[in-house]
């Protein structure tokens, strides 16, 4: 039977990849909006409905959900606890549609998996695909892994634009995906209206496929190599630190990112890709040129 969907709700609506899904979603003109939030938000677009629910209470969450063909969770609570809250809630409520707070890395690539920032994640995943093979709901996961503009705004992935700085993961060679948030926002939305291709699988898309090195020596080309420090750091130690810090309790985003940033440096990391699912979920893919435009264009914000 094809499976249409019209009503989606969302969950997480403010965070980075929220917001740009909220967008999408609203540009497609397709569907009806309901946003879920934990208390008023008066900076919401006024052609969404809004919910206050309480994330806790299943019966205030179903409550919710009812008459929903979709749900989109995009919250970045690490206790998997809410997320299985929310599938138990769609599955009351009847939703047809259930789409997790993936986001990242291949679901598949177990090594990575197995680190504890990943934890939540991974027991969300198995649990929805349990749930699905039961046929009590079906779901679709987006993959992106890093966030192409984010990670530039922020350096997060070792290119500090502002510091013209690169501290390279060994040799910075490994070829990953990223993605733009937008792009990621319209890979959802085009998943729901692509409701019955995309059922109950992953989906993988990307804006560029490059390494940690060529996305560094873009930003060179970007404003000439003058006063770049380029530098090399030992994945293996910044795990093994990040990992010592987690188990004394010290669970700061430096120690989050440590083992996230480890997982850029493993084969399995863009393994999911070898055929990706841009031409279905109508993602491009950039140039270099492009690529050095949106570096300079961020440059640009941070002088601002």
């Amino acid at each position: 039977m094809v499976q249409t969907i019209r009503n989606a709700a969302l969950a997480g609506a403010t965070g980075n990849a929220g917001s740009n899904i909220l967008t999408a979603l609203l540009d497609s003109g397709k569907f009806t909006i309901t946003v879920l939030t934990r208390k008023p938000n008066s900076n919401l677009p006024a052609n969404v409905t809004t919910k206050v629910v309480d994330f806790d209470s299943l019966d205030s969450l179903t409550n919710a959900l009812k008459g929903q063909d979709a749900f989109i969770d995009a919250t970045s609570t690490p206790d998997p606890s809410v997320a299985i809250r929310l599938i138990e809630a769609a599955i009351a409520a009847n939703v047809h549609r259930f789409i997790p707070a993936e986001f990242s890395i291949d679901p598949t690539a177990t090594n990575c998996r197995t680190l504890p920032v990943f934890a939540g994640k991974a027991h969300v995943y198995d649990y929805l695909r349990q749930v699905a093979a039961e046929g009590r709901l079906t779901y679709t996961s987006i993959s992106n892994g890093a966030f192409l503009d984010w990670n530039l705004r922020t350096g997060f992935s070792n290119i500090n634009i502002a510091k013209k700085r690169i501290d390279l993961l060994n040799d910075g060679t490994r070829v990953i995906p990223w993605t733009l948030l937008p792009s990621v926002g319209k890979a959802v939305a085009n998943a729901l209206l692509r409701a019955n291709e995309t059922k109950n699988r992953t989906c993988y898309v990307c804006s560029i496929m490059k390494s940690q090195k060529e996305v560094g020596e873009l930003a060179q080309e970007a404003f000439g190599k003058e006063g770049w420090s380029v530098q090399t750091q030992d994945a293996a130690k910044v795990l093994r630190d990040a990992m010592a810090q987690f188990k004394a309790g010290n669970v700061t985003f430096e120690v989050i990112g440590g083992m996230i940033r480890w997982t850029l440096t493993q084969p399995e990391s863009a393994a999911g890709w070898a055929k990706n699912d841009n031409e279905l979920l109508g993602v491009p893919t950039m140039t270099d040129e492009e690529v050095k435009e949106l570096i300079k264009q961020i440059a640009d914000e941070t002088k601002a």
